[in-house]
């Protein structure tokens, strides 16, 4: 009998197959050459200063290759999704995510220290409208496997019982926490302990206001719907501590697509054919779009 693929599989499988196609060479593991062949224009020097800022490996260090030249790298679909955007007007982000102000900066892997010493979280993608902070964690294959590391927070989170997220206004998430602490809870797939790590970090550094989004990208499938579910049963469990909003790429393509205009058909094209396989955009000479979308894959 043949086995199914997984969806990580299914993942990295179409994500060499968009290599073939683009004529760009990587290994039997779906490692690209060299990391402009695996971002859009090629990395900026913007992002390439972002990166080499934050505390994760994507470009590299000790001579290991950097995770970002991964096909499947969530950090590379981030820089191809938003770094474009670098320097210019970014209203169609904002209005993409339903945000009524306008962003006015755009940054990625930025460090946001919790006020507990160490490696402070560093989120993948940090827009600002007024000052006030639009976190987004990107997901790509992640949602995908379960670990018990998704759901483990370290003693120091909890040292001398402190309730961190209560002090920072965030009751909730305090909650939640101590669930995963005593090991009552139904989270597997999705990366709690990550989430609330983000959320501390952001209420430290500034207050309230500030939105998280967990933006992932979805293979139809039981592991999809149970990120789903899991994503709505913690939203539903951190009350209204802060705004967190989940979001799949497909969901943001195509809610993109009337704010995006003529000079951004190369960019779209790209997402569509590299991400988003079965949405079909056709660009008037009027600079509209004719658009047909769907999130099955």
């Amino acid at each position: 009998m043949k086995t199914q693929p997984s969806d990580r599989e299914i993942i990295k499988t179409r994500q060499r197959a968009w290599a073939t196609r683009a004529g760009q060479t990587c290994d039997a593991d779906g490692y690209c050459v060299c990391i402009d062949d695996n971002i859009f224009q090629g990395l900026s020097s913007g992002a390439r200063k972002d990166l080499e800022s934050g505390d994760g490996t994507e470009l590299g260090k000790n001579g290991e290759r950097g995770k970002i030249l991964a096909l499947h790298s969530s950090s590379a679909l981030a820089c191809n999704w938003f770094d474009y955007w670098r320097g210019r007007d970014l209203t169609p982000l904002s209005r993409a995510f339903g945000v009524p102000a306008r962003f006015s900066t755009l940054a990625l892997e930025q460090k946001f220290p919790t006020g507990l010493g160490g490696i402070g979280p560093n989120l993948d993608v940090v827009l600002c409208a007024d000052k006030i902070p639009f976190a987004v964690e990107s997901k790509f294959t992640e949602p995908y496997t379960k670990s018990k590391l998704k759901t483990f927070l370290k003693p120091k989170y909890f040292h001398g019982d402190r309730d961190l997220w209560t002090a920072a206004g965030l009751p909730g998430c305090q909650s939640v926490a101590e669930a995963l602490r005593a090991e009552r809870h139904a989270f597997s797939v999705l990366d709690v302990a990550q989430l609330l790590k983000h959320m501390l970090a952001l209420a430290h550094n500034f207050g309230p206001g500030w939105t998280l989004c967990c933006l992932w990208f979805e293979v139809p499938g039981s592991l999809a719907d149970q990120h789903r579910r899991e994503l709505t049963d913690f939203t539903t469990q951190i009350g209204a501590d802060t705004k967190l909003l989940a979001l799949t790429y497909q969901e943001l393509f195509a809610q993109m697509l009337p704010f995006v205009g003529q000079d951004d058909s190369e960019y779209m094209s790209y997402l569509r054919d590299r991400y988003i396989s079965d949405a079909v955009v056709s660009w008037t000479s009027q600079g509209s779009l004719n658009k047909g979308f769907t999130t099955s894959l």
